[in-house]
């Protein structure tokens, strides 16, 4: 037996369970190391736990493949202390990725088995956005009276007011569009002070991070602004999904995933901010 055979036995035989809650919580405080080294160790010593499964996700570089890991665990072990966190994390996936009807699926999950969970809230608020922002207006209204009946506590006629509002004002503006043959500047003609016009400047790198794909552009300027101010190079990119027009921020060029991964690791520790990988179109 060979001298890391007999360190990796030893360190085995000191880890608990206890031992993972640690360093899942160092993972969430921005401090990777301590996970990196034991995470195998752990994995074999405890083949499938839903402690370890939500600490492989977290130090999962590829977005997607995490979302899958999440998604194992809840489906293993719906009922453990990282259901209600494991739910959230795919469905934030799918939100980033501006599939919103897949996020209102997982976060649906919340408020039905997870009432008592600290995520709760903004579950019940990304739930009736992801509604809102995908046509289903008449919907979210009539989940907003089953929330507010469920959480007598919470303000649900505050969000979905707010988020109503939102969705006429995006859909009521005019999105007139400069054909790139006579213009250097393809996107939104500005119709107000937060409207941007989206450059078309050429830049090397086939991969990008993407933060966010909203409908309501207001709140792509506004993470595109929090970007810029954390010294990250963010844009707005329109995407078309079903005959609507979403805003995706978006974080760099990167000539290769590794390098993408670097930056959505220190945007996650600094701003608490999920990313996924994409690739530019």
């Amino acid at each position: 037996m060979t001298l890391t055979s007999l360190i990796l036995i030893f360190i085995s035989s000191l880890l608990s369970q206890d031992h993972i809650d640690v360093l899942i919580n160092d993972v969430l405080s921005g401090s990777r190391d301590s996970a990196a080294i034991y995470l195998e160790v752990i994995e074999k010593k405890y083949p499938n736990n839903p402690k370890m499964l939500f600490l492989k996700g977290l130090m999962e570089p590829n977005g997607k493949d995490a979302m899958h890991i999440f998604a194992d665990l809840y489906n293993m072990h719906p009922t453990s202390n990282y259901g209600d966190d494991a739910v959230m994390k795919v469905a934030e996936y799918y939100y980033s990725a501006g599939l919103y009807m897949q996020s209102a699926a997982w976060l649906k999950k919340m408020p039905l088995y997870y009432t008592r969970s600290e995520h709760i809230e903004r579950a019940v608020k990304l739930f009736l956005n992801s509604l809102v922002v995908s046509g289903h207006r008449d919907t979210a209204v009539f989940y907003s009276k089953v929330f507010k009946r469920q959480f007598p506590s919470m303000d649900v006629d505050g969000k979905i007011n707010t988020l109503l509002k939102e969705s006429v004002h995006t859909n009521n503006s005019s999105a007139e569009f400069v054909s790139p043959k006579t213009s250097n500047k393809v996107g939104r003609v500005p119709s107000s002070p937060t409207s941007i016009i989206l450059e078309t400047k050429e830049y090397s790198g086939m991969y990008s991070l993407q933060s966010g794909a909203f409908g309501l552009e207001k709140n792509a300027v506004d993470q595109r602004i929090n970007l810029l101010a954390a010294g990250y190079d963010a844009r707005i990119t329109e995407l078309y999904r079903q005959d609507r027009v979403l805003f995706a921020v978006r974080i760099g060029y990167y000539l290769n995933k590794r390098d993408a991964q670097a930056i959505r690791h220190k945007i996650k520790s600094k701003m608490d901010l999920s990313t996924i990988i994409v690739i530019n179109e």
